[in-house]
């Protein structure tokens, strides 16, 4: 498999410069030249495989030309050896025709897990091959630089590098990032928003003074194809759990920078009868701005209770509209140019497809709290803010019609919009969770200075 630029204007590379690149050259994203194509004949046969196994089958002809497949399939097994359950994921039967994916059961209680871990995996054996050190660089609005740190931190020549809004991520979230007390793990708080931070990690990626010999710099974000790819997995897993019903399978995907939900694009693409994708968002509508009313454009970032959704700029939208271009990367390059300054329009030949395939939602916070109150007080369940804007957005579906929800992190991590909405409930840590919080906090916090930043990471990488 070869990778090429959604801008069109960087070389076609294999996976492992993807994996290592981060943004291409261009500033583009990398995407496979074509998507795998599995039969629906195909995918019944793994019906009676494990969570891993259905991974190594959907994600090896992405890796094909340069890991053996036996290697791979013991780098799969190995990336989830951390999580607590056997199966890795779980569905949870909450009403009739209603189910939450639960993708919570890793070591950061979040779904972004199950892509970094094996991202991890992957950096560790490509580092060792290559002889290279690896720095980790990401920006975080709070659960993919836990997940980032967590899945790096226990590889010698890996590094990790995490920007993320000073006072602007949950005290649970800080504290998964600052208490590791690993040398290699560097937690940066920045005096700016979740933008501000991706911003900053965009440019680092375009510097030249980061092209350096001994150092390979990557991106954790959900900009780096490997963890679309690995995503798309769980779409697979949740079908052939419930083949039973014999019809596709609508998944309602609480999102912010649409790497979740081009997931599901990608599953669809290499042949799971997917219904249709619901996206859920919070005040921070940019998504739903754009599925709604065909503009996507950059608003101001508001504060909520389902942090990891505040965000502007979904970057991971650029892949969906590279498809809906027909894969032209001039036209495309032509509006990325323009944006933010420039709102962008889905072509008008597209929009009945795109309608037919995604529709969206969204849940201010008055809102979450009512529902994560409404979903326990009805079904004994217990959902995040982030996981009851996915079940708002599906309420809203006919009965008839089967519905996941991705239950994207554990409700503890967000003690605050819980006691705000189920005041009487007794929250606890995970006994691992709480032994980790009693350790020292280490972290460093930077004013929203490029240079500062860059020199800052610089400095300790080349040390």
């Amino acid at each position: 498999m070869r990778y090429k630029s959604t801008r069109g204007n960087s070389p076609e590379v294999g996976f492992s410069e993807v994996l290592l690149g981060g943004l291409a050259p261009d500033g583009g994203l990398y995407m496979p030249q074509e998507f795998p194509k599995f039969t629906l004949e195909e995918i019944h046969s793994w019906s009676e495989l494990s969570f891993q196994k259905i991974a190594s089958k959907v994600l090896y002809p992405y890796v094909d030309e340069e890991i053996e497949e036996h290697v791979f399939n013991e780098l799969v097994e190995e990336a989830y050896s951390s999580f607590d359950i056997k199966d890795v994921v779980r569905l949870e039967s909450i009403e009739d025709n209603r189910w939450v994916l639960e993708l919570f059961h890793g070591p950061t209680l979040a779904f972004k897990d199950v892509a970094m871990q094996l991202l991890g995996a992957l950096l560790n054996h490509f580092a060792k091959e290559r002889g290279e050190k690896i720095v980790v660089l990401g920006a975080t609005s709070g659960d993919t630089g836990a997940a980032a740190i967590s899945a790096c931190s226990r590889h010698d020549n890996v590094e990790v590098y995490i920007l993320y809004p000073h006072g602007k991520v949950t005290e649970f979230q800080r504290k998964q990032m600052t208490t590791t007390q690993s040398k290699n793990v560097f937690p940066l708080a920045i005096q700016t928003d979740f933008d501000g931070c991706q911003d900053i990690v965009k440019k680092m990626f375009l510097d030249q003074d980061l092209k350096i010999d001994e150092v390979r710099f990557i991106a954790a974000n959900s900009i780096n194809w490997a963890r679309c790819m690995t995503q798309s997995v769980y779409f697979f897993w949740s079908y052939l759990k419930l083949n039973e019903l014999n019809k596709g399978l609508t998944f309602s995907i609480p999102s912010g920078n649409f790497g979740h939900a081009y997931a599901g694009w990608t599953a669809k693409e290499m042949g799971l009868p997917i219904e249709r994708i619901i996206i859920a968002t919070n005040t921070n509508d940019v998504l739903h701005e754009a599925l709604s009313n065909n503009r996507y454009a950059k608003t101001d970032v508001v504060q909520t209770l389902a942090p990891s959704m505040d965000i502007s700029v979904a970057s991971n939208f650029e892949r969906l509209l590279y498809n809906l271009y027909d894969n032209d990367s001039a036209l495309l390059s032509e509006k990325m140019n323009s944006f933010p300054e420039k709102p962008i329009e889905i072509p008008k030949e597209k929009q009945k497809m795109l309608s037919s395939f995604f529709s969206s939602c969204k849940s201010n916070d008055e809102e979450i709290v009512q529902q994560i109150f409404l979903t326990y007080s009805k079904t004994g369940y217990l959902a995040d803010p982030h996981t009851a804007t996915g079940i708002a957005a599906a309420s809203g579906i006919s009965d008839d019609e089967a519905v996941i929800t991705m239950g994207t992190a554990h409700p503890a991590k967000f003690r605050e919009a819980m006691e705000q909405a189920i005041p009487d409930y007794n929250f606890v840590l995970p006994d691992k969770v709480e032994k980790a919080f009693d350790n020292d906090e280490v972290f460093n916090v930077l004013p929203k200075d490029y240079s500062k930043i860059k020199n800052f990471v610089l400095q300790n990488a080349t040390k």
